[in-house]
């Protein structure tokens, strides 16, 4: 059946399939007929939604108490209808809600408002609209934008300056650097002979940054220092010669020109560097878990360690000189961040303990001191316009706000010894869990905000659900049965993750081949047949999350046995 299908070799180590192997080998099901192609297709797929439905009715139990986001993203499918998906994350968790078959449909704000009450959507502009829509008439939601399309598209303003733009000039040599990236992937990729040369230099794969994968600069930049001595030697070979005379000599030239240059390798350092905080925010918060509460903080770390960079490759004092270089970047990033900040994530941030312990307020770099949210003039209006939002009724208003003094300025029970030191060592949501209960108003307000993504990353990866599953072969299945199949498909692996056999036994991370389909986005090719991960590679793993070092694979050596791992 494997074979005669072109499935994948996973497919054995699936948990369900092995049960279902052993049900069968175990039990007297002598006259046992597999299911029909119709019933398949219709009232067993029926089943196993109306199924889950129930399984899951547990996590749905919980988002009284801890809260939930919906995350939206559009998207088209093969037959070229227009799709929005929705997620419902909390706490980590990703659970597939429903898609809309949007065809035919202007998606403008009011219609987009008609399909969502809570929503985290990517930042078109008719998704952000239909969000303040949605807040306008019901005040307890809020619209949030995703932090991950934020940091991009700051980052594209950085690397691909508009020639209007204020910064255009002293950002031009990043555009011409990233020029320069493209041509050398693209030119030892596209021509068999420059290949061949490299893979007998090199034991990692040269790659091509897929345009649609986050910080898609940065990841090529990234891989191209790694082989850095592997392309010296590519073209200081004898075959490179071969391209002398030929129609592609000059790009082979300036190929070569590039690669054995020691000031363009010191400036794609110097852009790796500098960029290098805003990539690490992008990754923390694109694993979908609970960082709402931390964006703000992060934000203004992120730009602070931007400034060390910099500053320190141009040999300046961050105190006390200029940076015209870093005064772009700076406007590029807090003009992206006036965009996207909201009310909420002020909020959020004031919930945290941490932010009001003295080792916090004195591990600043010192170039901007930091301030405890109570004392920031910018998170107390913000904290402010939600308290108003959330309880319009004045005498809870004022209960919250008796309540958030006490909790800020550390007074009575938040005075004791050992709640001020849980501050500074406990998870926020664990303090809250230790020592909310003074404050229940207060405590229930922060289980929630404390628990939220801040991101849409997981309707992202949702669409390689679709993908696989309308795939070439099967290209004209009806959005309903997609729908359902995407449902049972993405909440049955939901629940599996939870039990023990997904890392012990044979079934051991069975679904990391799935994962595998998700590096479209760096257009790596696998077969997926042998795959190990590492203990430490769980936590990403169970949030389908792809760490962009091992994407390509620790592949065991083809011959089935766990012997040499080898790099794709």
């Amino acid at each position: 059946m494997i074979y005669a299908s072109a499935l994948p070799f996973y497919l054995v180590k699936n948990p369900y399939f092995r049960r279902f192997c052993l049900r069968l080998s175990n039990s007297r099901v002598s006259g046992y007929v597999p299911p029909t192609y119709n019933r398949m297709r219709t009232t067993l797929l029926e089943q196993e939604k109306s199924h889950l439905n129930f399984l899951l009715q547990s996590f749905r139990d919980s988002w009284k108490k801890k809260g939930v986001s919906l995350c939206s993203d559009g998207w088209g499918d093969r037959l070229k209808r227009s799709l929005i998906n929705v997620m419902a994350a909390f706490g980590g968790n990703f659970i597939f809600v429903k898609s809309f078959d949007t065809s035919g449909n202007i998606k403008d704000s009011d219609y987009v408002a008609s399909l969502f009450l809570d929503i985290i959507t990517d930042n078109a502009s008719n998704f952000k609209a239909a969000g303040l829509s949605i807040e306008t008439k019901y005040a307890h939601i809020f619209w949030t934008p995703c932090v991950v399309h934020s940091l991009n598209l700051a980052l594209k303003s950085m690397c691909e300056p508009n020639a209007n733009s204020s910064h255009y000039e002293t950002c031009k040599w990043i555009s011409n650097l990233i020029s320069d990236c493209d041509e050398i992937t693209m030119f030892i990729l596209n021509h068999s002979r420059a290949l061949t040369i490299y893979q007998t230099h090199s034991q990692h794969m040269l790659i091509k940054i897929a345009e649609t994968r986050f910080a898609s600069h940065v990841i090529m930049g990234q891989r191209l220092l790694l082989v850095k001595s592997a392309l010296e030697k590519t073209v200081l070979d004898l075959n490179w010669k071969a391209f002398r005379k030929t129609n592609l000599e000059a790009k082979a030239d300036h190929v070569k020109e590039c690669v054995i240059s020691d000031r363009w390798w010191d400036k794609l350092e110097y852009f790796v560097a500098f960029t290098s905080p805003i990539y690490n925010m992008i990754r923390l918060a694109d694993t979908g878990t609970p960082c709402l509460h931390l964006v703000y903080d992060m934000w203004d770390s992120m730009i602070e360690e931007v400034r060390e960079k910099i500053f320190n490759e141009e040999g300046k004092d961050p105190k006390n000189d200029e940076s015209e270089f870093f005064n772009d970047v700076q406007y590029v990033l807090e003009n992206r961040w006036n965009k996207s900040n909201t009310p909420l994530h002020c909020m959020a941030h004031s919930l945290v303990p941490k932010y009001y312990s003295d080792a916090w307020l004195n591990s600043g770099s010192g170039v901007i001191a930091r301030v405890a949210p109570n004392e920031d003039r910018e998170v107390s209006l913000n904290r402010a316009k939600c308290f108003k939002k959330m309880f319009p009724k004045q005498d809870d208003l004022r209960k919250i706000n008796a309540k958030y003094g006490k909790f800020s300025g550390a007074l009575g029970f938040f005075s004791e010894p050992h709640v001020l030191e849980g501050r500074v060592h406990q998870e926020p949501l664990i303090w809250w869990a230790n020592y909310g209960s003074e404050t229940p108003m207060l405590q229930s307000l922060a289980m929630k905000l404390l628990s939220q993504p801040a991101s849409s990353s997981c309707c992202e990866r949702n669409w390689s659900s679709f993908s696989n599953i309308q795939s070439v072969k099967r290209n004209k299945l009806a959005s309903k049965r997609t729908e359902d199949l995407v449902f049972v498909h993405n909440n049955l692996r939901l629940l599996s993750r939870k039990s023990e056999e997904c890392t012990k036994g044979p079934s051991k991370y069975w679904d990391v081949g799935n994962i595998l389909n998700l590096t479209y986005f760096l257009n790596i090719k696998s077969d997926g047949d042998s795959i190990h991960v590492d203990d430490d590679y769980v936590e990403a793993f169970a949030n389908i999350i792809i760490d962009d070092p091992d994407v390509e694979g620790r592949i065991f050596s083809g011959n089935g046995e766990e012997g040499r791992e080898t790099e794709e």
